[in-house]
Order: C-alpha cells, then structure tokens, then sequence
C-alpha cells in the first residue's frame, strides 16, 4: 500500500461533529500545535523526555540527529504547508515521538497517571489529525538502548510498542487483533497510529469466506428495516456467543434460519471519536477496506429510533454507557453522514439480502403490519379484538339464518 498523506479531515465529515477530531489534552505533530488548552500537556512532554534522557544517560542531540535526515521525508507526510521551521519541526517530532514511547512504556510499568489523564490521552493518539509517521517512531524506538525496555520484559521494542498499542484499544474495537508479527519491510506500510489500528481490524477469516462481496449476485441490494419492523416480521435477533479464549469481532454478522446474530458492541462517551477517525481513515485511504463504515451503516438501518436501541440493548447486542437509547440511535445515523458506501464492495450484501427475502414474505409482512398497527397499541388491541369478535358473531349469526330454512 502507498504511503498516504497525513490529512486534514474533509469539512463536511468535521462539520457534523467537530469535537470528534480534537484532541483534549495533548497535541501530536503540527496540526493541533500551540492550542491553547493543549499548552499544559508541553511540559509533561518535556518531563517525559527529561526522564527518557536521564534513564538512558544520553544527550538529547543523539535522537535529533536521528531524525534530521528523514525529516523533509516527514515534513512531506502532512498534506498542508506548515507555518514552522525546520529546527522547529525536528525538535517537534523528537518531543513528541519520545513523549508517545515514554507514555506507552509507563502504562505498561502502571505508572501513576490519574485515570482521566490517561484515557484523554489515548484518546487523542487515536485521532487522524494528531499523528506523527510511524516511521519516526520507529526510528526512535532503534534509537534508544534497548535496556530501556528491560523492565518491562522486551527485546524488540518495535514489536512491544506495536502489541501494546493495539492491546490498550481492544476493549474499544472488538476482535482487534493484537499479536500481529510485522517484519521490517511490513512495518514500513505502517502509515501511523491511526493505520495501526486500522489495519488489524476486520472481520475473521471465516466471516470473510462466508460472505463474498464481489460475488455477481451481491453487486446490487438495498437496505434492510429497522430492528422492530424485522421483529415484528418475525426475524430475531441473538447477540454472538463464543467458546472460551475466544473473540468475536465487531463485523462478524450472520443471519440463518431467520436469526440475526450480532456482536456485543458497547457504546462509550469516546466511541463516537473513535469510530469517526477511522472512518475518515477509510474515506481518506486509497484501497483501505472500509469495514467500519459498513458496519455503521448495518446499524444505521437497524436504527430508526430509541425503540430500535432498546430492542437492541435488551438482547445484549447494545451495551449503552450513555445511558439515553435516543443518544445512541443519534449516534448511529450521524455517523454515517457524508460517507461513501461502494455498493459493489459491500461486505453485507448478502446479509441484506437474505434479511430482506424474509422480510418480503407475505406472510412474514402480513404479520409485521398486524403487529404494528394494533399490538403495540392497548386500545388498538382491544378494538381488533372487538372488530374480530364483531365479525365472527356477524359469521355466526348468518349460519343460524340459513340454517333453519334448510330444515
């Protein structure tokens, strides 16, 4: 895969929801660079360098002139002009790229940051815009003694920084795989973190064999309805149970015999920023599979309203920590505004269509509109009751007048 541009994000993603793509507490490369709220968070960086220094007994002009020959190089990842000086920006990368190394060797020693600290700053290594090209960091992780890292039991920093990175985000991105061996010529399609991450999720081998997207009968279909109306139609729904030491992953969804079976999939106050910059990743990329954004648009069909949530929630598909259904219903089809979805390469097409010869049924629509119009409705109920007693009296009453003429 080419290397791609570190890049801004389009407006119109950034305009639905511009919180998303900000970092809160600590700014990583030039883009979020010399913000005010981020001002504090320097001079932990520069702690955090003290304190890499000082264990390795190094001068800090080692690291800058391990990076001064890659620096155009690294100045050309990002899509913009920078209003910043060469020395500037060396320096910038060196503070930063140590400041990430620091950090991530701290969590793995549980060193004492406060918890909201902490994840603020995960979150914010998570964002599109606040990236540094891997290739810097690795860089710096062959610079540094690898006795740096004796404490926490490595011999291949590169391999520890990657293995940990993904492990911190496998709680947020289920079936991220996190013991993924790279060799020297696959680490340098690493683009930065954010392409970590990304590229390490997707659905498992079998789903991928199961389903087939560019198969002829899968390059056309349409979307599926919302979770009740495929209740009501009498389609249900099973969160996916898996074996002991087992993972499922987030895109792995099957429908058979009439059952829609899901991952658990848990909604946090930061899911929204998480899945928002690695969609961008896949608006952005050339060729990255876009599997998140497929994903967000099975949801954005099966959600319509917090009674979809609810439905949702209640067969343990839906873990909501935000405690509102109508939040995440809001959530669900905001994120897959101003998205491209190429229909032709679309992972679920199958699925929707199988979900929607169901549904089609005649039987199965009869039902879903009985059910509909007069079973979610107490006094709609009684009056169908009414209107079906109304007629198998007005039945039976013509029986009995015919009747006695035949005798």
């Amino acid at each position: 895969m080419p290397k791609q541009k570190i890049l801004r994000v389009p407006h119109q993603l950034f305009e639905v929801n511009k919180k998303a793509y900000e970092p809160y507490v600590v700014s990583i490369g030039p883009y979020h660079r010399g913000k005010d709220h981020l001002k504090e968070m320097e001079e932990q960086k520069v702690r955090c360098l003290y304190r890499l220094l000082h264990w390795t007994n190094e001068n800090v002009e080692i690291y800058l002139s391990a990076i001064k020959d890659m620096a155009k190089e690294a100045r050309n990842c990002y899509s913009e002009p920078l209003d910043i000086s060469e020395e500037e920006f060396l320096e910038m990368m060196v503070l930063d790229g140590c400041f990430i190394i620091q950090f991530l060797k701290d969590n793995l020693e549980n060193f004492c940051y406060s918890g909201l600290l902490s994840t603020s700053i995960w979150h914010d290594l998570a964002l599109i815009e606040n990236q540094l090209p891997f290739f810097v960091l690795c860089q710096l992780l062959d610079r540094i003694p690898r006795t740096f890292f004796d404490s926490v039991g490595s011999t291949d920093p590169k391999r520890l920084f990657i293995n940990a990175f993904l492990r911190a985000y496998e709680g947020k991105m289920p079936g991220l795989r996190v013991d993924t061996t790279y060799d020297a010529d696959s680490m340098k399609n690493i683009n930065h973190i954010v392409h970590l991450l990304h590229s390490n999720w997707h659905p498992s081998n079998k789903a991928t064999n199961d389903e087939n997207p560019l198969e002829p009968e899968h390059k056309s279909w349409r979307y599926i309805r919302s979770a009740t109306e495929l209740r009501e139609a009498g389609i249900d729904f099973k969160v996916v149970k898996t074996k002991e030491n087992e993972k499922s992953c987030l895109f792995d969804i099957k429908f058979e015999k009439g059952i829609l079976e899901m991952p658990k999939v848990t909604i946090e106050d930061d899911t929204e920023s998480l899945y928002r910059n690695l969609i961008a990743w896949e608006q952005l990329a050339n060729g990255s599979p876009a599997f998140l954004t497929q994903y967000v648009s099975v949801m954005d069909s099966l959600i319509n309203s917090g009674k979809d949530v609810e439905l949702l929630c209640k067969k343990g598909i839906i873990d909501n920590w935000l405690g509102d259904d109508e939040s995440v219903a809001v959530l669900f089809n905001r994120l897959r505004d101003h998205t491209t979805l190429y229909s032709r390469q679309f992972f679920y097409a199958g699925l929707f269509k199988d979900v929607n010869k169901h549904y089609g049924r005649t039987w199965n629509q009869w039902k879903a509109y009985l059910l509909h119009k007069y079973f979610n409705n107490p006094w709609a109920f009684i009056s169908f009751l009414a209107a079906t007693l109304l007629i198998l009296l007005t039945v039976l009453q013509t029986i009995f007048t015919i009747l006695p003429r035949q005798h």
